[in-house]
Formats: structure tokens, sequence, C-alpha cells
């Protein structure tokens, strides 16, 4: 699919060939009856490891997921999903093997994914001008108190937190 010079089927994404409704049918299923708005990139194999990232608009593409489980239910499929527009960060990888990421920390000069609330605990303490003890619990109240104290309307805190689910969930 990565080497087709058209792509499976017509399309008028941005992106033909890696349309997601491509892979669809090519693992026999039907674009119309699964959502598959969105492209697929980045397609490799290394040690028995199929890889691969998906961007789409208004929901993560979890029913091309259940199909690929469909087509092969040996397969174990672990995934990371997050959008601003959708409000949520879930992934299914539990131990971190794959997605070590748990946060996402958005604020002025600093916008980017992190493994531990250390971390962030350490980041938001430096913007806020205080130490803050590593915890969620101390994380949230100190950026809840700092919001309410500031007025600068171009200063933010933005944190998100992914969630564990299972790809049954979603």
């Amino acid at each position: 699919m990565q080497n087709r010079k058209e792509p499976l089927i017509e399309n008028g994404f941005y992106y033909p060939k890696r349309w997601l409704g491509n892979l669809v049918a090519r693992l026999g299923g039907d674009y119309k009856k699964v959502c598959c708005r969105g492209t697929w990139a980045d397609l490799s194999l290394n040690n028995k490891r199929l890889y691969f990232f998906t961007e789409s608009a208004w929901q993560a593409p979890f029913d091309v997921l259940h199909l690929i489980k469909k087509v092969y239910p040996g397969l174990e499929i672990y995934f990371s999903a997050d959008g601003d527009g959708w409000d949520f960060y879930l992934t299914n990888d539990v131990e971190g093997r794959f997605f070590t990421s748990r946060f996402e920390l958005d604020m002025p000069q600093e916008s980017d994914y992190y493994d531990t609330i250390e971390e962030v605990a350490e980041l938001v303490g430096n913007y806020i001008g205080h130490h803050i003890e590593p915890t969620k619990e101390a994380v949230y109240a100190a950026i809840e108190e700092w919001e309410e104290d500031n007025d600068d309307i171009n200063a933010y805190i933005n944190l998100k937190e992914f969630e564990i689910v299972s790809l049954d969930e979603v």
C-alpha cells in the first residue's frame, strides 16, 4: 500500500494513497461502514512489530483498529490517541512499553508530552514561581490556584492526562 502509485480507492483526501479508507478496503472492510476519516503514515515493520501513525479529524480512527483486530485476532494492538478538539487523551499501553507519555503540558514556551508527574511538577513550578510536590493532586491544585490569581490573558497552563482504556472500550 505504501508504494502504490495510485490510491486503492479514488478519494478527495490531501494524501489520497494514505487515506484510511484504502487500508479498510485492503483489509476487506467497507469504507462506507467503517469510520475512516483520516490518513496513515510512517508505516514500518521492525522486529516483527508493525508501527504506523494516523491523523484524523473529529475522532480517533478506533473503527479501523477494531477492523484490524477482527482480521488479525491474534495481533496485540497498542495505541495512544489524543486531540484537543476531542478533549481526550487515551492509551491502552498500561506498562508504557510503546507509549510512555502520560501527560501533555501546554503553556507559553512549553508544549510537549511528558512521562512522569515529576517532570510536569518541575516545569509548572518553574513557570508559576514556586516548588510543587510531585503528585497529580498538588500539580492540579497549584494550577487551579495560579489561574484564580492570574489576570494575564497571555499566560496559561493546560495539563491533560492520558487515561488508560482497553481497545474494547473505545
